[in-house]
């Protein structure tokens, strides 16, 4: 596959996963948010705060804490980055 179509195609696959994962987080954030019934509540994935919960009256509203959002996408775009390069240096093998 040319460089000009895998270098894109990872970076995509892993801003994918990225957003997956934080969404799976979120979701089970707001499980737990809604079974603990706390003020505020945080969302984290890998150590990083990607989500605030808020309880307003009787339901959550979340915020999203874009600059760790960033980091945790970057962090997967670059780990899909690097075994995609792996993976092209031992097939030329």
């Amino acid at each position: 596959m040319k460089k000009r179509v895998r270098v894109p195609l990872a970076l995509g696959i892993g801003f994918g996963l990225a957003i997956l994962s934080m969404a799976i987080a979120i979701y089970f954030g707001y499980v737990h948010a809604y079974s603990s019934e706390e003020n505020i509540r945080y969302v984290y994935l890998f150590g990083f705060k990607i989500y605030r919960l808020t309880l307003e009256g009787a339901k959550y509203i979340g915020t999203s804490l874009g600059v760790n959002m960033g980091i945790i996408c970057a962090i997967y775009m670059g780990i899909v980055f690097a075994l995609e390069e792996i993976i092209h240096k031992l097939r030329a093998l």
